[in-house]
């Protein structure tokens, strides 16, 4: 049993180092050869995703029509399913005063548990976060503050007097 001594921030280093005189060692040549690969891999991404698209249709035009229809009819139930959702939050949030940047944190299936968690949110929204100054606290002066006008004044009779 013998103990690693390697450490993993120089073996994290290193690769990172290969890259960099890797890059300065291509030169020219080397550097359009890796653009060359990547603009390669975007098309066959591409090529691969239509790939894709033109599978699923075939695999869709397979189906019967009763499988069709049953699926149509999964895909509109999750979309009225969905759209309820959004119904009951957004009448929610607006009854209850939510901001609109702040509907997505209402969360709930029922329109009470919307309800509850909108009353929760508009409550922290509510507070400050800080405590209320207690007048109790601090220095108590017994002269009375003057306004800006009568310590103007004050300021310049002295002025004139002195």
């Amino acid at each position: 049993m013998s103990e690693d001594t390697s450490t993993p921030t120089a073996d994290a280093e290193a690769p990172a180092d290969a890259d960099a005189a890797e890059s300065q060692e291509l030169g020219d040549g080397g550097k359009k050869a890796i653009q060359a690969e990547r603009e390669a891999r975007k098309t066959a991404e591409r090529t691969a995703a239509e790939a894709l698209a033109k599978l699923k249709s075939f695999e869709d035009a397979n189906l019967s029509e009763l499988e069709r229809s049953k699926k149509a009819a999964e895909e509109s139930a999750a979309e009225l399913a969905a759209l309820r959702t959004e119904n009951i939050r957004n009448r929610v949030a607006l009854a209850k005063g939510v901001p609109a940047d702040l509907i997505e944190f209402l969360t709930g299936s029922t329109e009470d548990e919307v309800a509850a968690k909108a009353d929760v949110l508009m409550a922290r929204i509510g507070s400050s976060g800080t405590p209320k100054p207690d007048p109790s606290q601090g220095a108590k002066g017994t002269t009375p503050k003057k306004s800006t006008g009568a310590m103007f004044e004050d300021f310049f009779n002295e002025s004139l007097t002195t």
